[in-house]
């Protein structure tokens, strides 16, 4: 006859060892996304000077002059982008990579003057973005972070089943934090806190994944990105849209960053038609706040993009990229949301979301989110400390039940997660390798892990 408590003690056992690992990243990815939330507001407040105007006139310089000047100040740089102003009174404001380093030039249009800069790739968003997606390590700390987030959403299957209501107590009770003290009230935290934002930890767990190696970039991501082939006439072999961000900021819609650019027309034309013809003919179709990315090469194209990615709406159902021809002005290809595939329109929506883009509600629910993380991972971790023996070096596991078949019937939670996301079924595979090496080793080591 089955042991229900042999199971519990089994989902439990899986539940601390996922909790083993994510704790470290969870506390992370908690830091370093309010700073990523609220790095951009601090900028803008701190840098006034420079985001906006002294004094507005009815004659401001032309586009093409603006980016001219630009050119005059930073020459050999190359000049990627134009961020038209919100309004009147702010400056225009242009991307610039300058010995390897992505910079924001202010120019002030009415009086044809360059304000400053400001560092996009050293600055403390760039930071929190690259610790967040990379640990700072690049690719192994990507997958790194893969694994802890995909244990993560172990965590939320095995820690809903531990937390479920017993037999008699109603579902607001078990939403509720009833003790006042002692290891039961730090439980009770634990648990409730957990059960109260499961749902957006699920979500925010698959949004962020969008962005990882493996299960985003070379499965998700390359499964549901746009086929420009199919709306361009021509189009590179080699160079696509990510290729138009620039170091320490992702600027294009998640669905596009795998598709390949649109090539000019190869004419005896020579020179590009103007910057201002392009933002004329952006705004003729409707777009308000913008950004404009120049032509790389002879076959290159005008991008003129309005993305939640880049801040630029806050709205990813707005989502708009147009491609023009560099010399013509002709236009090459015009993808909006509509055309995005299902996954592409869901991760536009959900990254936006787990950006913060939506407006005030949405920095008021992502901030509270992530204390709550920082708050449920602090108590899983007194917790521990409270339930481990003193004076001993222990991990202090929660018990194997003698009855393996229970250890092993526990790992039908984990099929969800190991069929999604490779590399967390890769490390499940680990975790329960180690755990048979366990019962080889000398009684003396294996107890560290009682």
């Amino acid at each position: 006859m089955s042991n229900p408590k042999s199971f519990y003690m089994s989902v439990w056992r899986w539940h601390f060892y996922a909790g083993l690992y994510t704790i470290p990243f969870l506390i992370m990815l908690a830091v370093t996304g309010l700073l990523m939330l609220y790095s951009p507001v601090v900028e803008k407040w701190t840098n006034q000077d420079l985001y906006q105007v002294e004094q507005v006139s009815q004659s401001p310089i032309t586009y093409s002059a603006q980016k001219s000047l630009v050119a005059q100040a930073y020459p050999g740089d190359v000049i990627k982008s134009i961020h038209s102003p919100r309004n009147p009174n702010n400056s225009t404001r242009f991307q610039v990579m300058h010995n390897g380093d992505a910079l924001t030039v202010f120019v002030d249009p009415y009086q044809a003057k360059i304000l400053g800069e400001l560092s996009i790739s050293d600055s403390l968003y760039a930071w929190a973005d690259d610790t967040h997606g990379t640990f700072m390590i690049g690719d192994t700390g990507d997958k790194m972070i893969e694994i802890a987030v995909s244990f993560t959403i172990l965590l939320v299957i095995t820690g809903i089943y531990l937390w479920w209501p017993e037999s008699g107590k109603t579902l607001k009770e078990a939403l509720s934090i009833t003790a006042n003290k002692g290891r039961t009230f730090w439980r009770d935290l634990h648990s409730v806190i957990g059960a109260w934002i499961s749902v957006i930890l699920l979500f925010f767990c698959v949004s962020g994944l969008a962005w990882a190696s493996v299960w985003g970039g070379s499965m998700l991501q390359a499964w549901s990105t746009f086929p420009m082939q199919k709306s361009a006439s021509s189009v590179s072999s080699t160079i696509t849209h990510e290729s138009l961000n620039v170091p320490g900021l992702k600027q294009i819609p998640w669905g596009l960053e795998q598709s390949l650019l649109p090539e000019s027309e190869k004419t005896k034309a020579t020179h590009q038609i103007s910057l201002d013809s392009i933002i004329k003919q952006s705004q003729a179709l409707g777009f308000t706040q913008f950004q404009v990315f120049f032509p790389s090469g002879d076959t290159g194209v005008y991008t003129t993009s309005a993305s939640s990615m880049s801040k630029d709406i806050e709205n990813a159902t707005d989502d708009r990229t147009v491609h023009f021809d560099q010399y013509s002005g002709k236009i090459l290809a015009d993808v909006g949301y509509a055309e995005y595939s299902l996954a592409a329109k869901s991760m536009a929506v959900g990254i936006s979301l787990h950006m913060g883009q939506w407006g005030i509600w949405n920095y008021i629910v992502n901030t509270l989110f992530c204390l709550s993380i920082l708050l449920i991972s602090i108590t899983g971790v007194v917790m521990w400390w409270m339930r481990r023996p003193q004076g001993k070096m222990l991990l202090a596991a929660p018990q194997k039940p003698k009855n393996l078949t229970r250890w092993k019937q526990a790992t039908w939670l984990l099929l969800p997660v190991s069929f999604l996301f490779p590399l967390a079924a890769a490390a499940i595979v680990a975790v329960l390798i180690l755990d048979r090496i366990v019962l080889f080793i000398s009684p003396k080591t294996r107890a560290l892990f009682d």
